[in-house]
């Protein structure tokens, strides 16, 4: 998982950002710039950035610390280097806003993936994680302020399409990288508030759903009663509804989008042997 959103990565900044002058933050902006001011290609600063950053991690936060972003520090300037040399890659659509959106879904992805898989793309966060271990620097506002610095520093030889792009290519990435981080882990929670709990309780259980009796008391009669709390897929939204209903046409339902759930049943084996 983390090697394929490596590779999404890569072929999102070879083929949609560096051939529009699309501006970039991290490693592959800095890449830009040595680029643009020295002559040398972007995937070769980035693998010479990337080695000295890995083995300032190895000494400074330890073995575990590097091993995380081992993948991302030497393969990602491979890959680059090979779809930046990809001549059928280049240009492959007229309009930069097409190339910003294309990118910005194919970054999103990779760096989803990368999360998932337990990796990190290193690169530029290094030294950012380096100050929050040792100093306890808050990590969101020094990675913000790294990333506006080497976009700043490639204002001089961009234009002002070049930033919006910059801008829209973020927004989109960072949607597309939440996304694929929860993707097929949201699930439904309902909460079931009825005078027949027992029956609705079972009949949630005849359908192989897991659900749990809270002990409450109503507001104004204040009445002992239990509650039936159950979390299942999306796609049994309706049929647990309509359960629910021939139960108790009156019965009141809260329902909430969970963005992720673990434990038995989800992320553990259904039953104890």
């Amino acid at each position: 998982m983390i090697i394929v959103g490596i590779i999404f990565d890569a072929l999102g900044v070879a083929a949609f950002t560096l051939p529009y002058d699309i501006l970039c933050g991290g490693v592959t902006g800095l890449g830009r710039v040595v680029e643009h001011f020295m002559g040398m290609q972007v995937s070769h600063v980035v693998g010479v950035i990337n080695v000295v950053l890995f083995l300032l991690a190895l000494f400074t936060l330890g073995k575990k610390f590097a091993a995380t972003i081992l993948l991302g520090s030497f393969l990602y300037p491979v890959f680059l280097d090979v779809f930046i040399k990809w001549d059928a890659l280049q240009h492959l659509v007229e309009d930069p806003l097409l190339a910003a959106i294309c990118g910005g879904c194919l970054i999103g992805a990779g760096l989803g993936l990368i999360i998932r898989g337990g990796g990190a793309s290193g690169g530029s966060d290094v030294p950012v994680i380096i100050l929050n271990r040792k100093f306890g620097w808050p990590l969101s506002p020094m990675l913000y302020a790294v990333d506006g610095v080497i976009l700043l520093m490639q204002m001089p030889f961009a234009d002002t399409n070049e930033v919006i792009m910059a801008i829209l290519q973020v927004l989109v990435y960072t949607i597309v990288m939440n996304k694929v981080i929860i993707m097929g882990q949201s699930k439904v929670q309902i909460m079931v508030f009825s005078k027949k709990v027992e029956e609705i309780n079972q009949a949630l259980l005849t359908l192989n759903l897991g659900t749990t009796l809270l002990h409450g008391k109503t507001g104004y009669f204040a009445e002992e009663r239990d509650v039936v709390v159950c979390i299942f897929s999306n796609k049994y939204m309706n049929r647990v509804r309509e359960c629910i209903l021939d139960i108790d046409p009156t019965a009141f339902m809260s329902v909430i989008s969970v963005s992720e759930v673990s434990g038995r049943g989800f992320t553990l084996p259904q039953k104890i042997n």
